[in-house]
């Protein structure tokens, strides 16, 4: 049996998540403020920390740059979580 593996975001994870960034081949910096920016010849993304940075990333490749909801996804996720309305 193989042992459960979990991780949470934690600031401990802000530079392993930079690491990840540089080494998928990001450009990583820091905005005005406190966002920052990874960029690379695919995009730009924009976030709060690197860990949201990574998100929008796996967000753009798994659903593409036609990443929004339908409002029939939006209805259903909204309904399956109990925060409809």
């Amino acid at each position: 049996m193989t042992e459960q593996r979990n991780i949470a975001s934690a600031g401990n994870t802000v530079v392993p998540a930079i690491l990840a960034l540089e080494a998928a081949g990001y450009r990583v910096s820091q905005l005005d403020g406190d966002l920052m920016e990874a960029t690379s010849p695919e995009g730009r993304y924009v976030a709060e920390d690197p860990l949201m940075l990574l998100g929008l990333i796996k967000l753009v490749e798994l659903r593409t740059w036609s990443w929004r909801a339908s409002d029939p996804e939006i209805d259903s996720v909204l309904a399956r979580f109990g925060w409809a309305g």
